[in-house]
């Protein structure tokens, strides 16, 4: 492994630097990271669990917010966490020290193209040799397949296909099959069933223009069926199994 002695020390030198400017950018604009890509927007209570994971980050109680960052936030594509998460591994905070591990991290924060995340990733490729990206790109290989941004979006289509198929929020055609009013989670105020499926088609149809894009294949509708959601899953997971970022 190339990372040893004085090319480990300017590395983490390196990387110090590079998380302290991400960090002003993070806390200046809200984990504005989240914008162009983000598979959901940051609500009130992502938003409390980041402050959170920062937190604690910042007074050195590395362990649980590792934990958070890993069980909280990289799980909904949230990719400052991601990106956290090579950081603790590369430098040994709350976590063992694995260049390898961070690598695979790395990759995973950076597939938005941010050029802040793309700089640290390929700063360590550069330290990595042969062996070493065949570990890394395996490392990936399963957290893509768990926490990239499509396959994130196709867990909440699957949601989505699965609560209009309740039928309590009406036909997946969007009309609605009774003047049933929907009590919103948290005490928001009710909407009809109607509307309230309206605003999943237009949720899952993001969702789907995003993966259609990425797949590079023909659109396709918020009105689909179980084996039309299943087929889309199928791609999905070919589309995951095979390295993008060498």
């Amino acid at each position: 492994m190339k990372i040893a002695g004085r090319g480990k020390r300017e590395l983490n030198r390196i990387l110090t630097i590079l998380i302290a400017a991400i960090g002003l950018l993070h806390f200046g604009a809200g984990y504005t990271q989240q914008g162009a890509g983000a598979p959901r927007p940051v609500d009130a209570r992502t938003l409390r669990v980041q402050e959170k994971a920062e937190e604690l980050f910042e007074r050195g109680d590395y362990g649980r917010a590792h934990f958070i960052y890993r069980n909280e936030l990289a799980p909904i594509g949230d990719k400052y966490a991601q990106y956290m998460l090579g950081f603790m591994s590369l430098t040994g905070l709350g976590v063992r020290e694995d260049p390898i591990v961070a690598s695979a991290w790395y990759r995973l924060a950076a597939e938005r193209d941010s050029p802040e995340f793309i700089a640290v990733r390929d700063e360590l490729f550069r330290r990595l040799d042969e062996i070493d990206m065949e570990r890394s790109d395996a490392l990936y290989l399963r957290l893509r397949q768990e926490y990239s941004d499509i396959v994130v979006r196709m867990r909440l289509v699957r949601e989505d296909f699965e609560l209009l198929e309740e039928g309590s929020l009406g036909s997946r055609t969007g009309r609605s099959m009774s003047p049933v009013t929907i009590v919103r989670p948290g005490g928001g105020a009710g909407q009809s069933a109607d509307a309230y499926s309206r605003e999943i088609h237009r949720r899952m149809q993001k969702h789907l223009d995003y993966i259609v894009d990425a797949l590079g294949i023909e659109p396709i509708d918020s009105n689909l069926s179980e084996g039309e959601v299943k087929n889309l899953e199928g791609l999905v997971s070919s589309f995951v199994s095979e390295v993008d970022d060498r």
